[in-house]
């Protein structure tokens, strides 16, 4: 096959893709997930049973690429929007966004560059005070508004690996510089994360996340939590992430569900 030919076979992939699943979806009760399983692996199956016991509903966030950072934003936003102690944890959110623009300037990125995903991230933030449940989906379905936030989430972790490198350089691979690997790794829309990105954005928001790992590994049958923690104190519970091999989605922990999702 050409390279043209190979770029239009992947275009087709993902507009199917498109076709099929909304950029975020609707909360579906968790024995959905199960079903997706049902003729496959029992590891899969008995552990999704057991996640079950702890945390009833999930969202899908469409596969193409920038699902990590598409479920992080709406479930952050999300929270913030149906949380009792809404003031307190609004002003905080806008708080953390207003500050990225500071980070990004830091880093050398230009205002031109990013001021436009800045202002569509943080008008969105600020309107949470406003929003339904249902705005809110619309707004996370909405292609300019959706990719303008995962665009400026993409620039606020890039921005902090560049102005934290001393941390972060050494688990490069390939004699890569930090520049080079953020231009082609995190600021590229559809290029999949990993878990140094994961941490860099718990860090820039403040917000804590727990990342739940299905795998079919058939000698466990508890899915696997990992944490991931800001420097500073979580102001509100962690966010929940079901990670499936080059996919996230978002979870709602029984104790954590909130009413009014959508």
């Amino acid at each position: 096959m050409t390279d043209e030919q190979i770029l239009t076979q992947m275009q087709a992939i993902k507009d199917e893709e498109a076709n099929l699943h909304p950029l975020v979806d609707n909360s579906v009760d968790l024995v959905e997930l199960e079903k997706e399983y049902q003729n496959g692996s029992a590891a899969f199956q008995n552990k999704i049973r057991n996640l079950s016991e702890t945390h009833d509903r999930m969202r899908r966030s469409r596969g193409d690429g920038n699902c990590f950072y598409r479920a992080f934003a709406f479930a952050w936003f999300e929270r913030v929007m149906l949380a009792k102690n809404k003031p307190e944890l609004h002003m905080n959110a806008v708080k953390a966004m207003e500050e990225s623009k500071d980070l990004l300037l830091a880093a050398q990125f230009e205002l031109l560059a990013f001021e436009d995903f800045y202002l569509v991230t943080l008008e969105t933030l600020q309107n949470l005070v406003h929003y339904t449940p249902e705005e809110l989906l619309a707004a996370f379905q909405n292609d300019e508004i959706s990719n303008s936030i995962v665009m400026h989430f993409r620039l606020m972790v890039s921005a902090y690996l560049k102005t934290h490198q001393e941390d972060y350089a050494p688990f490069l691979e390939f004699g890569q510089t930090m520049d080079e690997f953020c231009s082609m790794h995190v600021e590229a829309m559809g290029r999949e994360s990993e878990e140094m990105m994961l941490i860099a954005l718990t860090k820039v928001t403040h917000v804590s996340v727990e990342v739940a790992y299905l795998s079919g590994n058939e000698n466990v049958d508890e899915v696997n939590f990992l944490p991931f923690l800001p420097d500073t104190e979580p102001y509100m519970p962690p966010l929940v992430l079901l990670y499936r091999p080059g996919h996230y989605d978002i979870l709602y922990r029984k104790s954590h569900c909130l009413e009014g999702v959508v």
